[in-house]
């Protein structure tokens, strides 16, 4: 998965534009920017050259067709997947953050133990055009889950702070006001939060 991590790292900020909006077929795209074999399978969207990669949407969070995962469960489909959620903004038109999930963990998640699959698969081939099961996982749910999050960086913010006392204009650059500047970093390392926040402060009289 530190492949996967990496790769989304290096081409994030290309997430930007209206292809980020459509609900469905946006998979073929994300492919593209991330150099990725796009497939139309069941369990998986993508290959990366050395994992199995499912690609999902959303704002909120995202919905599981719990059918599907007890087939993966039972072993029965692809096994051994890495799950890529994509949370993007749409005001912004863009993907805000990638939660890097082993799909094991999702299974997990959603409690599908091998009875409860034997429950789900009994169902599905019960009724004549077949059912949907879906459970739903909030954007909170799936970062905890996550082994890796890739966000968006927060640009670097300055400051200016007004001078208390107004100056007439002057080409004296001695009287000239003095200007503090301050600049806040932030940095994440590995986790959804922003480990580290200081500031540097500088004064400016020239």
């Amino acid at each position: 998965m530190e492949t996967v991590r990496e790769e989304i790292s290096r081409v994030f900020k290309e997430f930007t534009g209206d292809f980020v909006i459509p609900k469905n077929a946006y998979e073929k795209r994300f492919c593209e920017i991330l150099g990725w074999e796009p497939f139309d399978a069941r369990y998986y969207d993508a290959f990366n050259g050395e994992s199995f990669i499912e690609i999902k949407k959303g704002q909120a969070g995202m919905h599981f067709d719990m059918v599907r995962y007890a087939e993966i469960a039972m072993g029965f489909g692809t096994q051994n997947t890495i799950t890529v959620f994509f949370r993007w903004n749409k005001k912004n038109s863009r993907v805000e953050e990638a939660m890097i999930i082993d799909t094991k963990k999702i299974i997990e998640f959603l409690k599908i133990d091998r009875d409860y699959a034997k429950t789900y698969l009994k169902i599905h081939r019960h009724v004549p055009r077949g059912v949907n099961i879906l459970a739903s996982a909030t954007a909170k749910d799936l970062r905890e889950i996550a082994t890796f999050v890739v966000k968006r960086r927060k640009p670097l913010l300055i400051y200016l702070r007004r001078p208390i006392k107004e100056y007439d204009t002057t080409t004296d650059s001695s009287k000239w006001p003095v200007i503090n500047i301050y600049i806040t970093y932030k940095a994440s390392f590995g986790s959804d939060e922003y480990a580290m926040c200081t500031e540097k402060f500088e004064d400016i009289a020239t």
